[in-house]
Order: structure tokens, then C-alpha cells, then sequence
């Protein structure tokens, strides 16, 4: 995981450093969370690679004592600085390495949106098993996956088994990982899932991911 990681948080620093950032929290993430979650049973929420705010000022809108954790430094200043501008409160913890800085069952809920393709098959069981370790019994966690069809995986140089190369401007060399429909449970063993989809394309980029949930 050494040398992967670092090359993710070098790209995502210096893209972040650069004034990255998304100004709104994503559609689907505001459905899903408003289906699945209430802060009043399950009030401790981590964003795990939160970036710069945009889903963790919303569920704290909502009333969930939010965690944010991320690789970039950057990215936890500016979440912070948009948490003070509206008038809200985090945690916010930088990500050094597969060890999360948080004790067991820590949470009652777990979102990784966006950011688990920034692996490969031997690193996704450990940060899998990471944020499961953090997470109460009884508590819920929520995912997504790239799904075949997603513009990193047209983007991307083949290097084999759904992985990746990254060609694009300000990640080149970032390794992700593209799950086929099949190889999703196998991702999660043992665990009673919920999944699904979702995907656009717009001006000929598309975008294509799995959903995926379970309660712990």
C-alpha cells in the first residue's frame, strides 16, 4: 500500500493545494443518505475521503455529529474553512497510511463516496476491513465502486484484472480500480448487501458507479 498511497496523496494534495473543490453535495448521495439515514439513531458519521466538504456539510445540515478524514491536507483546511462559513462543526483527521485514527466502533455511520477506486485488490480488503473495524454493530455503511463504463476506465492504460493507470490532467499516474457487477459481493464477505446504480453521461464523458450498503 506504501507507494500507491503516497502517489494518491501527492495528486490529491497538489490538486487540492491548487483550489480543488466541488461546490455542492452530490444528487445521489443526498437521496441515498436521506433513505438510509437518521441522525437521531445513528448520530456519529464518518466521511471517509471527505475532499473538500461538499457531502459532510450536508449531513451535517442534517444533524450528524460528522468525522471528516482525507489524504490531503489541504482538503481538510478548506472542509474547515467552508464548516466555519456556515456556521457548522467537524472532527476533521488527515489519513496517513491503512492504520484509520479512530478506536473500534467508533461510528455510527460510514460513507466512502467516490473514493475506494483510488485502489487496487490488495489494498480495498484492508481499507474495507478498516472501516468496518470502526463501525458500532448496528451501524450502517455506504459506497460506492467505478462500475465498467466510467470515464477513468476510458481514460485510463490497462494494466490488467479492472486496474487503471490515471492519463488525466493533474492525476496522472493514480492507479484506480474498475468492479464488475460480479466481483462486487466478493468485495464484501460475509456482509448482507444492498446495492444499485447509478450513471450519466453528459458532452460525451460518462460516469458509472455502484452503490453499496450494509448494516453492520
Amino acid at each position: 500500500m506504501g507507494e500507491r498511497f503516497d502517489v494518491t496523496k501527492d495528486i490529491w494534495e497538489d490538486l487540492y493545494k491548487g483550489g480543488h473543490q466541488l461546490s455542492y453535495p452530490n444528487d445521489v448521495f443526498v437521496r441515498i443518505t436521506h433513505r438510509l439515514l437518521d441522525s437521531a439513531t445513528h448520530p456519529r458519521a464518518l466521511d471517509y475521503g471527505c475532499g473538500s466538504g461538499e457531502n459532510l456539510i450536508h449531513l451535517a445540515r442534517r444533524g450528524f455529529r460528522m468525522t471528516g478524514a482525507d489524504v490531503s491536507a489541504s482538503a481538510l483546511h478548506t472542509t474547515g474553512e467552508r464548516l466555519a462559513a456556515a456556521g457548522l462543526a467537524a472532527e476533521l483527521q488527515l489519513i496517513e497510511g491503512a492504520k484509520l485514527p479512530f478506536a473500534d466502533a467508533s461510528f455510527d455511520v460510514v460513507v466512502a463516496w467516490q473514493v475506494l477506486t483510488y485502489n487496487d485488490w490488495d489494498s480495498l480488503p484492508l481499507a474495507l476491513a478498516e472501516l468496518d473495524r470502526i463501525l458500532r454493530p448496528g451501524g450502517i455503511f455506504i459506497a460506492t465502486l467505478s462500475a465498467p463504463g466510467d470515464f477513468m476506465e476510458q481514460d485510463g492504460k490497462p494494466l490488467g484484472n479492472g486496474l487503471h493507470q490515471l492519463q488525466s490532467r493533474g492525476q496522472e499516474g493514480a492507479v484506480i480500480m474498475i468492479v464488475r457487477e460480479e466481483q462486487v459481493p466478493a468485495c464484501f464477505p460475509g456482509k448482507q448487501l444492498k446495492t444499485g446504480w447509478f450513471g450519466h453521461e453528459f458532452d460525451g464523458i460518462p460516469s458509472r458507479h455502484w452503490i453499496v450498503s450494509y448494516e453492520k
